[in-house]
């Protein structure tokens, strides 16, 4: 149960990472596609190499690996963008609610794809943590500053587009690591992220965009770059180790209650208190459930 070590990491970091990339995304004045690009050109590519090649780093090279490692870098550069416009005028519960469909997505194609399975007392538990998410979603209420009803519609598209573009890209992640050690991950794996949000980022290069970074910029997505080192690293250690991409997944939905507390304790986004906490007591019976 060594795993669960890195998970617990994985399940911290994404939290914070959610709350500092809402903070940024609602005063950046950059285009969407830039945050992403700049966490990862500045941190974590070079942390990825520094990692990678100081550990083994071995891979065994075929056409089927390049084709995994192109899928996981494309939908995983296409989540970071479509996470960063969610979280520009979602609250992070809100987002967090419809980010677990992620958790679906993952299971089903692991089931499928990668011939994982759950025991009943993990679908049991996955059953506690999907109450969770359904007490969830009614804490959050309106505010003054709530989009337009057809504005909501567009954010919530984002915010479902950001749960499948990770499902995908995770499964193809994990796959791929049954070619390779984790150091040649940290290499070949964040290399393909890096060319795909570079690329998404290419079609907003302009002489005007480029005058709209600052040096607070610069720090921001540093610190979302330091942020994603600690979510992917712990992420894909504890995978490794657990070899098993459906169960880390649905023991990682506990992140969702957490995410409402803190989103009304930091955030003060306003929610009912008393389904806040049921579902983070519900979050927490799924997760004694699902790790039995």
């Amino acid at each position: 149960m060594i795993w669960f070590l890195p998970l617990a990491v994985f399940i911290i970091s994404i939290v914070i990472q959610s709350i500092w990339q809402r903070n940024y995304a609602q005063s950046s004045k950059l285009p969407d596609t830039f945050p992403p690009a700049l966490s990862y050109v500045l941190v974590l590519m070079p942390v990825g190499l520094i990692v990678g090649f100081c550990m083994s780093h071995y891979v065994a090279w075929s056409l089927w690996l390049v084709l995994l490692l192109a899928v996981e870098g494309i939908f995983i550069g296409l989540f970071n963008w479509f996470m960063f416009i969610a979280l520009r005028t979602m609250a992070v519960a809100k987002f967090e609610m419809i980010f677990q469909l992620y958790t679906i997505v993952t299971i089903v194609l692991g089931w499928i794809l990668l011939k994982e399975q759950l025991t009943l007392m993990q679908i049991f538990g996955a059953l506690f943590l999907a109450a969770a998410a359904l007490l969830a979603i009614q804490a959050p209420k309106d505010n003054k500053l709530e989009l337009k009803q057809k504005a909501q519609r567009k954010t919530v598209a984002v915010a479902v587009c950001a749960a499948i573009s990770l499902g995908i890209g995770l499964v193809a992640e994990k796959a791929a690591l049954g070619h390779m050690d984790l150091g040649g991950y940290f290499i070949f794996g964040f290399a393909t992220q890096t060319i795909a949000v570079v690329l998404l980022a290419a079609k907003d290069i302009t002489i005007s965009n480029l005058k709209k970074i600052a040096k607070v910029d610069f720090m921001q997505t540093s610190i979302m770059g330091v942020l994603a080192a600690l979510v992917g690293f712990s992420y894909i250690i504890a995978i490794r180790l657990a070899n098993n991409i459906s169960l880390v997944t649905v023991l990682s939905a506990i992140s969702l209650p957490i995410m409402v507390v803190v989103g009304y304790t930091f955030l003060h986004e306003r929610e009912d208190t008393k389904k806040m906490w049921i579902a983070t007591i519900l979050g927490l019976i799924g997760l004694v459930f699902a790790a039995l």
